[in-house]
């Protein structure tokens, strides 16, 4: 099922916001139903501040209505205020964990930032942080700073400090998952010691390139059987590639794609990277019909439910319903996908629930 008017809009104003262009010439005017679906997909998918961006090069007689334009600025500033907020705390941060002799890595997040145009205009979530090998002593730190701890699992624990979740990555994938998390947990460590890292300021690292492509690729792989992933994944591709897939090593990259039976996930977020987003690299080998497939379930992904059943439901249930995203994308048979899951939930005392 092609993608309907709406959307093709939508994705048109997106892909202005990430690419700082004038949006192309629409040739009919986008009513006020239309509008007010097309900010609550922007709101949905995580992209509302970058969407703005394209809203606003648009002409005059071709933007929303009032009332419409004023909610979705103020929610672009609030926006930018969580941010600013989120940075403030992440830098704060890394200089306690400076003055205790321990470095302070930034997976996604306020890192990935930086890739974009508007670097405040990126959604924001929890903090996620790596301290090479040292998470107790990470995880004292923030005890002693008056972090609140809410959940400690083999991976990582969480804890909630100045507002913002931090989580404190232990390891950098589920390595009590399955053998192809193990092994690519060895290949990423083993990439931050060889390549160095980033200095992103106040005392914060970001990672190498070809780190940040496998790891990005494997952490939307994993959330896409399961609750799926939104346009926010895909513009943190988009933008990433935009800026550094210059510096990645192809050969690497494709490796490691290829041990974690990801290759058709990782052409198919390129592909739509390129086509939907704009993003300046060569277009991947791939199958329209599977690209047009990829994007239908990108935009099935809504927000998740807080609530315990709701999330056990969307997490276990949601790979039974829709077989294409393992089978087709990540080529993983279901039971493996459950025996996996099952045996990371033991290790992990069942924290799906929480």
């Amino acid at each position: 099922m092609p993608l309907d008017k709406d959307t093709q809009h939508f994705l048109q104003l997106l892909c202005c916001g990430l690419k700082t262009a004038p949006p192309p010439a629409t040739g009919e005017a986008v009513s006020p139903e239309s509008w007010e679906h097309i900010y609550r997909t922007a709101v949905n998918q995580g992209v509302c501040a970058i969407t703005w961006d394209g809203v606003q090069r648009l002409p005059a007689d071709r933007q929303p209505p009032r009332e419409l334009r004023l909610r979705w600025a103020l929610a672009a500033d609030e926006m930018e205020k969580r941010y600013l907020r989120q940075r403030q705390t992440a830098s704060a941060l890394a200089a306690r964990f400076a003055e205790n002799g321990l470095r302070m890595l930034v997976l996604k997040g306020v890192g990935l930032s930086e890739d974009y145009p508007i670097p405040a205009h990126r959604e924001c979530g929890d903090i996620d942080i790596y301290s090479f090998g040292k998470a107790e002593q990470a995880d004292r730190v923030l005890q002693k700073i008056g972090a609140q701890l809410y959940c400690d699992v083999p991976k990582h624990s969480e804890y909630l400090w100045q507002g913002v979740q931090i989580e404190n990555h232990r390891t950098l994938l589920n390595i009590k998952r399955n053998r192809t998390e193990q092994e690519l947990n060895a290949l990423l460590t083993g990439l931050l010691y060889r390549e160095g890292t980033h200095d992103a300021g106040n005392g914060m690292e970001t990672p190498p390139a070809t780190f940040n492509a496998i790891f990005l690729i494997r952490h939307a792989a994993v959330h896409f059987p399961k609750e799926g992933i939104a346009l926010r994944h895909l513009c943190d591709w988009a933008c990433f590639l935009e800026r550094h897939w210059p510096e990645v090593d192809h050969q690497q990259f494709e490796s490691a794609m290829a041990a974690g039976r990801m290759e058709r996930f990782a052409a198919l977020m390129t592909a739509a990277a390129v086509r939907y987003l704009g993003a300046g690299v060569p277009e991947p080998e791939h199958d329209a019909a599977r690209l047009e497939r990829f994007m239908q379930e990108v935009f099935t992904a809504g927000p998740v439910s807080d609530k315990p059943l709701a999330k056990l439901y969307r997490k276990f249930c949601g790979p039974l319903h829709n077989c294409w995203r393992l089978r087709y994308a990540l080529r993983t048979p279901l039971r493996r996908f459950y025996w996996d899951t099952l045996r990371a939930q033991w290790n992990e005392k069942f924290t799906v629930f929480k």
